[in-house]
C-alpha cells in the first residue's frame, strides 16, 4: 500500500507522534514526547505573550509589563503557566518511572550560584526582591531538568523552527506597521520595539546557523528565513542587537569547522552587506537608522542612550566598592538606582537596570556572584563547544550545536542575564534541549550503530 507524503507546519508537528515506536535509549513513552514538544514550542510563544503585555500602572515611568497576577515582587507570567504544567507533568512521570539527574557539568554551577543568591538575599537591601530571585532562579532550573527528556535531534529542530516560524511573523507585523502605519520605530505585537528587536535578532542568528550546515533546498528556505528575520531586525531600530548578531555569526563560523569557515566568511560578510544594501536603498529606512545613530552625537543623558548607560554603570561600580563581597542584593539595582541618578540620566524611567550583566551582578551580588555566574556560563556554553570540537559530529546534531552557541553568545554580546524574566524562559527551555541532544550524542559515541536522525 503506497504511502502519501503531506507537508506540516512545524507546530503542527508538535502534535505528531514521532515515526519510531520507542525513544531510543529513554524509554521516553512517545504521546510525552509530543506533548513535552508541544510544551517547549509554546513558552517562545507565552513569552512574547507576556512581554506584548503593558501594565496599565501609568504612575510608573518604566517599561513594566503586567503579570498574570503578582504577589508583592513575585510575578506570576504567562511563560510561566506554560512551565508549571510541563514541570508537574515531569514530576508525576518521575514518581512512576524514576527521576533523571542533571549532569553534574551543570549541578555543581547551579548550585553555586544559587546559593550566592541566598547568601546575598540574606544580606539584601530588599530582601522580598532577593526571594523573588531565588524562586525565578527554581523555576529556571526546573525547565533545564524537565526538558532533557527530549534526546532526539529532530525534536529540537522542530521547536527551533517553530521560533523561527513565530518571528518571521513578528517580522512581517512590524513590516506592516513601518509601512502601512507609518510607525518609525515598529513593535510586532511587542510592547516595546527594544524587546521586539531583541528576540527578532536572536532568532536570525539561529536561522545563520541553521544555513552554515545545510545544503540544498534546506539551505534555500533558511536563507529566506534569514533574510526576513535580518529586514525585522534592522525595522526594531536598536543598535546593540546589530552588533550581537554579527558576534553569534562569527562564532558559527568559528565552530564550523576549517572546511567550512571560509565559506561562512563569505556568507557573513554577504549578509552584512545585504543588511546595508536594505538600509541604503529603502529611504524611510534609511532616514531613521541615520537618526539612531545621530542620537549618538548628542551630550545629553536624556537623549544619548550611551551616555546614559555610563552613569548607570558608574552607579553600579560605586554600589560594588561599597559591598564587594555580597553586594546590595539580588534585584536590588533598580530599586536604588532613583537615589544615585536622576530621571533624566535614566531617560525617564523611575526603574532601570543597569544594562550589563557583569557589573549588574557585581553591584547585585559582590565577587562572590560573580564568580559563580562566570563558572555557570563557561558550564553553558560547554554543553555544545564540547560536542563541536568533535570532528565526527556531523548533520542535524552539529546544526543544533550551532544553534545553541549562536543564541548564547547573541545574549553574551548583549549583556543580558540568563535570569532575566522572559528570555531567560527560552534561554533554559535550550539548555535542556541541549542536554538531551548531548545525551544523545553521547549514547552514539558509544554506540554507533544507534541512529541519531542526522537528516
Amino acid at each position: 500500500m503506497g504511502s502519501v507524503t503531506s507537508s506540516t507546519t512545524p507546530l503542527l508537528n508538535a502534535f505528531r507522534r514521532p515515526r519510531s515506536p520507542a525513544i531510543q535509549g529513554t524509554g521516553l513513552e512517545p504521546w510525552f514526547q509530543s506533548f513535552l514538544t508541544l510544551c517547549g514550542c509554546l513558552i517562545p510563544i507565552a513569552v512574547c505573550w507576556y512581554l506584548g503585555s503593558p501594565c496599565r500602572d501609568f504612575t510608573v515611568l518604566s517599561p513594566c509589563l503586567a503579570p498574570l497576577f503578582s504577589y508583592q515582587d513575585v510575578e506570576f507570567t504567562h511563560p510561566d503557566v506554560v512551565v508549571g504544567v510541563v514541570v508537574l507533568a515531569v514530576l508525576a512521570r518521575c514518581l512512576v518511572k524514576g527521576f533523571h539527574p542533571l549532569p553534574k557539568a551543570l549541578v555543581i554551577p547551579f548550585a553555586l550560584f544559587f546559593i550566592s543568591t541566598m547568601l546575598s538575599t540574606l544580606f539584601a537591601i530588599d530582601k522580598v526582591h532577593g526571594i523573588a530571585a531565588l524562586i525565578q532562579e527554581l523555576e529556571f532550573i526546573a525547565i533545564a531538568w524537565a526538558f532533557p527528556l527530549l534526546t532526539q535531534p529532530r525534536t529540537f529542530l522542530r521547536i527551533v523552527h517553530v521560533i523561527l516560524v513565530f518571528f518571521i511573523f513578528q517580522s512581517l507585523v512590524a513590516a506592516w506597521q513601518f509601512i502601512v502605519l507609518d510607525d518609525w520605530f515598529p513593535t510586532g505585537t511587542f510592547a516595546v520595539h527594544q524587546q521586539y528587536a531583541f528576540f527578532t535578532s536572536f532568532a536570525a542568528v539561529m536561522a545563520f546557523a541553521l544555513v552554515a550546515n545545510a545544503t540544498g533546498a534546506k539551505k534555500q528556505r533558511y536563507l529566506i528565513a534569514l533574510a526576513i528575520l535580518l529586514m525585522g531586525s534592522l525595522l526594531g531600530q536598536e543598535r546593540a542587537p546589530w552588533l550581537s548578531f554579527l558576534i553569534g555569526a562569527v562564532a558559527v563560523v568559528w565552530y564550523s569547522g576549517k572546511k567550512k569557515r571560509k565559506r561562512l566568511i563569505l556568507y557573513c560578510g554577504a549578509t552584512a552587506l545585504g543588511a546595508i544594501i536594505l538600509v541604503a536603498t529603502v529611504p524611510k529606512l534609511r532616514d531613521v537608522t541615520i537618526s539612531r545613530f545621530s542620537e549618538a552625537q548628542s551630550d545629553t543623558a536624556n537623549q544619548n542612550s550611551l551616555l546614559s548607560r555610563l552613569v548607570l554603570w558608574k552607579v553600579a561600580s560605586d554600589l560594588f566598592l561599597q559591598n564587594p563581597i555580597l553586594g546590595i542584593g539580588p534585584k536590588n539595582f533598580q530599586m536604588v538606582v532613583s537615589h544615585y541618578a536622576s530621571l533624566g540620566e535614566m531617560q525617564g524611567y523611575s526603574k532601570i537596570d543597569p544594562h550589563n550583566v557583569w557589573i549588574g551582578t557585581l553591584a547585585e551580588q559582590g565577587i562572590v556572584g560573580f564568580v559563580t555566574y562566570l563558572v555557570l556560563c563557561i558550564a553553558v556554553f560547554k554543553l555544545a563547544t564540547t560536542h563541536l570540537r568533535k570532528a565526527s559530529l556531523t548533520g542535524l546534531p552539529r546544526s543544533l550545536c550551532l544553534v545553541y552557541v549562536a543564541y548564547f553568545f547573541f545574549w553574551l554580546t548583549m549583556s543580558y542575564p540568563f535570569f532575566q524574566k522572559g528570555a531567560g524562559h527560552i534561554d533554559f527551555l535550550l539548555i535542556g534541549l541541549m542536554i538531551g541532544l548531548g545525551q544523545s550524542i553521547s549514547a552514539q559515541t558509544a554506540f554507533p550503530s544507534r541512529e541519531l536522525g542526522s537528516r
